[in-house]
């Protein structure tokens, strides 16, 4: 089972039935389908300067009977715009995506360390920041209306500057020091919460549509534009050694 992830799962053992690879870029839910048949997860993704995972990969890998299962980050985002053609969501943040209580992208996104380094995030995701808040308001550590206005102000700002020293910095100072004690032994990891979930599902093989009733059947349109693409990155696997059969799921 491949699982494309990097931030969202640091520090987490990775069982090893899992072939992990870095986020995702464009091209890589295609190339995974050329690997193996087996289930497909999608935790990170690119979207910054690099091509980000093209809808139509994934209806690739289920048209061809392939499960896809997203969650935490792009792979929640793409859950939720797919989730009707039979991809699989997992976890809150999905579930927030697909119920309209998140529309920006920049809910997960976030800056990370590089690959060599472990992918280390350098700022916090917006979806765990209210996490956060709401754990904090539910333990009478601050009011509801002290929570909005830090989510307010959090949202202002732009994502690789979210983190708490910024977002403390402009609220009362009394209310700062009660969180700076607090936030260490009970910040939330929304995003590293709902990446495992997917891992454990994989593991179990519950890899079942929760309503299949409710997803559309389709056909799988080639397109030029999609035959370019597959082509470019059956080229650039090649060159990389990456794939030993480029023709496991061709049509041709």
């Amino acid at each position: 089972m491949i699982v494309f992830a990097g931030p969202s799962i640091v520090g987490v053992n990775i069982p090893d039935e899992i072939d992990l690879r870095p986020p995702a870029k464009q091209g890589d839910i295609y190339l995974a389908t050329l690997d193996s048949s087996e289930p497909i997860g999608l935790i990170d993704g690119y979207f910054e300067g690099v091509p980000a995972v093209w809808h139509k990969e994934i209806l690739w890998a289920l048209a061809h009977g392939i499960p896809v299962l997203g969650a935490s980050s792009m792979g929640a985002l793409r859950a939720a715009e797919l989730d009707h053609f039979g991809m699989i969501g997992v976890g809150r943040i999905y579930e927030g995506f697909r119920d309209g209580l998140y529309e920006d992208d920049d809910e997960v996104a976030l800056h990370h360390s590089p690959p060599e380094v472990g992918y280390a995030p350098l700022s916090i995701a917006m979806v765990n920041i209210r996490a956060t808040i709401d754990k904090a308001i539910a333990g009478g550590i601050i009011s509801v209306e002290q929570g909005a206005n830090m989510i307010v102000g959090a949202k202002s700002l732009y994502y690789g500057d979210r983190n708490w020293k910024r977002i403390l910095q402009d609220i009362p100072s009394e209310i700062a020091n009660t969180l700076k004690e607090w936030l260490p032994e009970n910040e939330v990891d929304q995003k590293q919460i709902d990446a495992v979930s997917l891992l454990n599902r994989m593991i179990k093989n519950d890899v079942t549509t929760p309503s299949v009733a409710e997803v559309s059947t389709f056909d799988f349109e080639h397109t030029r534009l999609w035959d370019n693409a597959v082509q470019h990155w059956q080229s650039a696997a090649t060159r990389k050694g990456h794939v030993s059969d480029l023709h496991l799921l061709d049509d041709d």
